[in-house]
């Protein structure tokens, strides 16, 4: 087999459709265009916003390949330990997207994780048994982390084998969420044998004013750090807050 240059890998992978997560702070600091099937991603940090992120990535996967999806009708596996996936929601953004909330829901198979040895069993053996997916999302792979001893670690590496077996089968856009380590401000909880499975690392914390995003690791983009600033809360209007209060509020 031949060489081939880097900068051919580069512009073959600038080719590849790119899915939107349906955060444009994101899709900014991941290129301009969201997730490519070609790379694993690992997202970590705010339990809130990763889990959002991919409850709009369900949905918009499933858009027409002319409307920057998978195409329509394809199967989506969502395994969720951190107990956020929300049909609701989920129904309101694919009005929003122009979809059926029905065929959308149907179209995702979800498997809900309770204790860490649910999520091995799930992702080490039940994963790979599935047809015709095209996204695997999982959100929270170690919320569930029961120790950090050597033991659990080895169980992670059977989860991560687990994905493995999927990916060679169907070759799906994967995306993951972690929780941060409790004994750091920066690295993901499970550690190098997480962190050196994602091909991208992208840290996501939420401060009162702003949501910072932060791409720790990319095959081909450089380091980068986004703010997304919150609107601020408007000031109220003290003639309209005293307008209806009783004497009682003075005295």
């Amino acid at each position: 087999m031949p060489f081939k240059s880097g900068f051919n890998v580069y512009n073959k992978n600038k080719r590849i459709p790119s899915v939107s997560s349906g955060d444009s702070t994101l899709d900014e600091i991941l290129g301009g265009g969201g997730f490519q099937k070609d790379l694993v991603y690992l997202l970590y940090g705010d339990k809130k916003r990763t889990s959002n992120i991919l409850l709009t990535t369900s949905v918009i996967a499933q858009k027409s390949f002319n409307n920057h999806g998978l195409g329509e009708e394809i199967k989506v596996a969502f395994i969720d330990a951190n107990n956020r996936f929300n049909p609701y929601n989920v129904s309101k953004f694919a009005v929003s997207q122009n979809l059926s909330p029905r065929k959308v829901l149907e179209n995702i198979l979800i498997a809900r994780a309770f204790t860490w040895d649910q999520m091995v069993e799930l992702l080490e053996n039940r994963l790979s048994k599935l047809e015709q997916v095209k996204v695997v999302l999982i959100s929270g792979i170690t919320t569930l982390f029961q120790s950090y001893e050597k033991q659990t670690f080895e169980d992670l590496l059977r989860a991560i084998n687990g994905i493995k077996k999927i990916l060679s089968k169907t070759k799906p856009l994967i995306v993951i969420t972690a929780p941060l380590n409790e004994y750091s401000l920066y690295r993901p909880n499970g550690g190098k044998i997480l962190s050196h499975y994602a091909s991208v690392l992208v840290m996501i914390n939420d401060d009162e004013r702003y949501t910072e995003y932060v791409l720790v690791q990319h095959p081909f983009l450089p380091e980068n750090r986004l703010l997304k600033w919150k609107p601020r809360m408007p000031k109220r209007n003290l003639a309209n807050t005293t307008k209806n209060m009783t004497l009682d509020c003075w005295f």
